[in-house]
């Protein structure tokens, strides 16, 4: 896995996600740009069984009126993930961006004890697909090296 704050590389290790802090910013901690790229085998492991989960939610609970986005994967039949990194990538990245982007990080991410991060992921906004490439780019708030693992 790749990492980049602000256009600029940085170990992995210096991010870190917490569970429902997606989205909510911080009013007076800076906000920068993140980049994180994982290879196809490791985004298709990570996020196998949470992908699978929704596609049989949806086969069981879907209804006519939802969102297109899962009408159109509905329509693809729920093909498995390496499927649709490989011939439907342009529906993964929509699926990821508007849907899945906090359980992609939250595999992507687990807790981890000890750590000593400095960004804390806000949000998935895109997700790309390249060369068997996934990349998610979104916001991160900068946080303070005192406070980033507490709550």
């Amino acid at each position: 896995m790749r990492c980049r704050i602000a256009d600029r590389p940085v170990p992995c290790s210096w991010l870190y996600f917490r569970e429902f802090d997606d989205g909510r910013g911080h009013p007076t901690l800076p906000v920068v740009a993140d980049e994180i790229s994982v290879d196809a085998e490791t985004f298709v492991a990570s996020l196998a069984s949470s992908y699978e989960d929704y596609a049989q939610d949806d086969k069981t609970h879907g209804a006519r009126e939802d969102d297109e986005d899962i009408l159109r994967l509905r329509a693809l039949g729920w093909p498995p993930l390496t499927g649709l990194v490989e011939r439907h990538a342009h529906v993964l990245e929509t699926f990821i961006a508007r849907h899945i982007g906090y359980d992609v990080i939250q595999c992507l991410f687990p807790p981890a004890a000890g750590a000593s991060p400095r960004y804390l992921i806000d949000s998935v906004e895109r997700a790309r697909i390249a060369a068997q490439v996934i990349t998610l780019r979104g916001r991160a708030i900068a946080v303070p090296r005192a406070t980033a693992t507490s709550s």
